[in-house]
């Protein structure tokens, strides 16, 4: 609950005794919103998930959100993953710069595989790769 005194006159200030203000008390609920994720998250739109390239050589999965500690990854109906299997391998970003990832499968969902990473993507590349999806995909947040 948010309560605020909205009024005109000195309430006291360097006086010694404090004047009578004629105010509104204004009462507000303020929405409790807490904020449950550490970390922030980027989606990215159909057309420039980055890859991420298994160390095995043959799997590729495509991210369809980055974060500073956890990556979700795309899952084919060929692609099969369970939960605690370890990974690791390279993600390409949109100016071909890369980070060598690895983590475990977290969570399975309708979306994908979410991959809580040991070592996570820098900060500093998850605010480029937020620049360049404002910039080449300007309506794509106002649609979320």
């Amino acid at each position: 609950m948010l309560i605020l005194l909205i009024g005109k006159g000195n309430t006291g200030g360097n006086n010694k005794r404090p004047h009578k203000t004629k105010g509104i008390l204004l009462v507000m609920m303020a929405e409790q919103t807490t904020q449950r994720r550490q970390y922030f998250r980027l989606p990215y739109p159909d057309t420039s998930q980055p890859p991420f390239k298994l160390d095995n050589g043959k799997d590729n999965y495509r991210v369809l959100e980055i974060a500073e500690n956890s990556l979700l990854l795309e899952l084919s109906s060929e692609q099969s993953l369970s939960v605690n299997t370890p990974l690791a391998g390279e993600i390409i970003f949109h100016d071909m710069s890369s980070e060598y990832l690895s983590g475990t499968v977290f969570r399975l969902d309708d979306r994908g595989a979410v991959i809580l990473l040991k070592r996570g993507i820098s900060f500093r590349q998850v605010i480029r790769e937020q620049l360049y999806i404002k910039s080449h995909f300007p309506r794509f947040f106002r649609h979320r």
